[in-house]
């Protein structure tokens, strides 16, 4: 159980991609805050993980598709609106060499998490607009958004893209009171265990960035805006290199 605290009473969360792994963090981490969750997950046997859950609402939706987003919205309207939106959704397990990757598989990937982003902001800041007041928009990125995996060109395009989008709004909906930032995570793979790959020496726990989120959600973060938190064990900051390759000082 994180020990961070943060005080979300009253306000009105949506979690994507909220029955996966970082998902579930987000919704519960929110909803212990205080917070009214809309959980949004295409997977609908997923959400069951919710069943229960005070002050959350689950709803399924292929957020790639423009009447999901309209769908999701309504019911946030019901609600009584939003105050902060969480873009998690992400198709993750494609792997295919960019030599090999066709261009369905291409779309689908982008649809999935990038044009899903784009459908759901929109939106978001729309309504804050023509309420005269602001918003958080915090989304989900990636290491890959800046170094890429292999066999996942797909995947790193649109995180990239994403941070992109997090700037423009950031950029052109400042002065509205619109924030939109990203947190990009590394390796988070549940237990946490014991890794070489990161500097800290050990996998990022799903609640390690949910907190991060919560934190750029807050008034804590009042003056971040169009930024990435890399939440990674300080991966970003390790420069791979063969010692016997490096000039001699």
């Amino acid at each position: 159980m994180s020990v961070v605290r943060f005080d979300f009473g009253g306000e009105r969360v949506l979690v994507t991609g909220a029955a996966g792994l970082i998902g579930r963090a987000l919704v519960t981490r929110f909803a212990e805050a205080g917070a009214q969750v809309l959980a949004v997950d295409r997977d609908r046997e997923g959400l069951k993980v919710f069943a229960g859950a005070a002050r959350v609402t689950t709803l399924d939706a292929d957020l790639a598709e423009e009447e999901a987003a309209d769908r999701v919205f309504a019911e946030a309207d019901r609600r009584g609106g939003l105050d902060v939106l969480v873009n998690n959704a992400a198709l993750t397990h494609y792997r295919t060499p960019f030599i090999d990757i066709d261009a369905p598989t291409w779309d689908t990937i982008i649809a999935a998490n990038l044009r899903s982003a784009y459908l759901l902001s929109v939106r978001a800041v729309r309504r804050w607009r023509d309420a005269g007041r602001g918003g958080a928009i915090v989304t989900l990125s990636s290491p890959g958004a800046s170094r890429a995996h292999e066999d996942q060109s797909a995947y790193d395009v649109t995180k990239s893209g994403l941070e992109a989008l997090s700037r423009a709004i950031a950029v052109e909906l400042g002065g509205l009171g619109v924030r939109s930032n990203c947190v990009a995570p590394a390796s988070v793979v549940g237990d946490v265990r014991p890794t070489t790959d990161l500097p800290s020496g050990r996998t990022t726990a799903p609640e390690e960035v949910a907190d991060a989120v919560l934190f750029l959600a807050s008034s804590a973060a009042a003056q971040l805006n169009g930024h990435v938190l890399r939440v990674d064990g300080g991966l970003h900051a390790r420069l791979r290199t063969d010692p016997s390759q490096e000039q001699l000082r």
